[in-house]
């Protein structure tokens, strides 16, 4: 029986013989269009939810429900505010006007840290849902452009296709044979298909930063510092991933019937090193890390971190506005070496109380176990898709489908590898990427509630609007489309929720 699709090229077809018929297996059978109608099944369910949101991003009345939840923040705020002293109080900038080193565009674009939220949030409304459409949209395009290109190359045999010139490429140049080199011939293979990716995503990553983030406000990049960040990225992914690939292949070829085992051994050191390299090393490399200036606020989060027994020995603040106006603060470290890293443009757009609830916020992760029942997910993780992919690893009649139909010449480790994890695997991949959303958005609650018990409610709950409006994140997404592509809940859901958590502490 004759595969329903098998692809243009193959190996036997790439020397004038016929392809090689199927086999019994009914997988391999009929993988290609298993593969194909996946791949299809999952592109339409994701742009039904994009096609969702794109009519919620339509609307042009505010949510009655974030209003009426920020009004309540503006009116906590405001019995705050009228006892202060009026020299604790920050100065604020009057419409229209514009701060020091600033431009005119800028300045009308800030959020004024001092002045109620809501009003802000209904200003910024139609610029919330302007930014969403345009990114929805441009999310549909490179989704569907993305699809075409998968199912193009897999009828066209353009894995088999790379290989083979791989292959011609080591044996014309440095006489390397397959048997005898095929790791080399591997990494080759990598960079052919690294090069070709690169080449058909950089259109669309040149618009979306040069065009909608742009058009937003928020790109601070120039070409010339995109090209810069390009090359380091490649130079970067051929320094670690060739020598973390070459070894991964080694340990596969050697490893017998258990190399699972050892797969899993190498990948946890792997991401150890990784995660130790990375902050210290590689992020550097992109931006600019100073100690935080010394001063009020370094004294206090120093003072949350010791109320917390959070070993905290590095606090830092990063250019990030050097590429945009998104903000951010993150944690990272081994034991007793923690460090802290603030973006310039936080600082910028909140109080010091509100960075302090967000880094309660933060260090409830780390208080709560968030981070080591992650990083063990992600090992377990690991561990199980490689034991499955023993289990499937001498499968020739899988890779026969997809065109490695030579039976006179091995089948090469990273093809299978490539192969497993995108047909077999993904389904799974999938179903677990849903349930690790999920399992985020339980951990980001309940960060929120530790940041609640100790006393900043108030100040995370007007933080988080600030970021909200500097973000122009959105105000009313669709609820299909939030469950399922969402990390954090959405802001009025994450406010909801501590405010219910405030009426039940007084």
């Amino acid at each position: 029986m004759d595969l329903p699709l098998t692809p243009r090229y193959s190996q036997l077809t790439g020397k004038g013989s016929p392809p090689a018929a199927s086999g019994d297996d009914l997988f391999s059978t009929y993988a290609v269009v298993a593969t194909i109608l996946f791949t299809l099944v999952v592109f339409l369910f994701e742009s039904y939810l994009s096609l969702r949101q794109k009519s919620s991003y339509h609307k042009t009345e505010f949510p009655n429900e974030l209003e009426m939840t920020v009004g309540k923040i503006d009116g906590e705020r405001a019995k705050e505010l009228k006892d202060k002293k009026a020299e604790d109080e920050e100065p604020t900038t009057t419409e229209g006007e514009s701060k020091e080193g600033e431009d005119g565009e800028d300045a009308k674009a800030k959020v004024d840290r001092n002045a109620p939220l809501l009003p802000q949030l209904q200003s910024k409304f139609e610029a919330a849902q302007s930014y969403g459409l345009d990114k929805v949209k441009f999310s549909l395009f490179s989704s569907s452009y993305s699809v075409v290109e998968g199912v193009t190359f897999l009828l066209l045999g353009f894995m088999p296709w790379i290989w083979d010139v791989s292959c011609n490429f080591g044996s014309s140049n440095f006489g390397w044979t397959e048997s005898e080199n095929e790791i080399k011939i591997s990494l080759v293979f990598l960079m052919f298909t690294t090069i070709i990716g690169t080449v058909t995503s950089l259109p669309f990553e040149l618009y979306s930063t040069f065009q909608i983030e742009k058009k937003h406000g928020f790109n601070k990049q120039t070409i010339g510092l995109f090209v810069t960040d390009k090359i380091k990225g490649l130079i970067l992914t051929a320094v670690f991933g060739g020598p973390f690939t070459a070894l991964l292949l080694k340990i596969i070829k050697m490893g017998g019937d258990n190399f699972y085992i050892y797969v899993w051994a190498f990948t946890f050191v792997f991401s150890v090193i990784m995660m130790t390299l990375v902050p210290v090393v590689i992020m550097p490399l992109f931006n600019k890390y100073e100690k935080l200036p010394e001063g009020s606020l370094k004294d206090q989060i120093y003072a949350l971190a010791g109320r917390l027994e959070f070993p905290l020995t590095k606090l830092f603040l990063m250019d990030g506005s050097k590429r945009s106006s998104h903000s951010n603060a993150f944690m990272f470290g081994f034991f007793k070496n923690k460090r802290i890293v603030l973006f310039d443009t936080l600082m910028q757009q909140v109080h010091d109380d509100e960075i302090l609830a967000i880094l309660g916020h933060e260090l409830g992760h780390w208080k709560m176990g968030h981070t080591v029942t992650n990083f063990v997910i992600s090992q377990l993780y690991m561990g199980a898709s490689f034991y499955a992919f023993s289990l499937c690893y001498n499968s020739h009649e899988l890779y026969r489908a997809f065109g490695f139909d030579d039976d006179s010449r091995p089948v090469p480790t990273i093809i299978a590898l490539l192969l497993f994890f995108s047909t077999v695997w993904e389904p799974v991949d999938k179903i677990l990427s849903y349930a690790m959303t999920m399992h985020s958005r339980k951990c980001e609650f309940e960060a929120d509630e530790f940041s609640v018990d100790l006393g900043m409610s108030q100040k995370l709950q007007s933080g988080l609007c600030k970021i909200h409006l500097e973000n122009l994140g959105a105000m009313c997404p669709d609820p299909w489309y939030s469950t399922y592509h969402y990390s954090h809940p959405p802001l009025v859901e994450r406010l909801s929720a501590m405010m219910r958590l405030d009426k039940k502490t007084k």
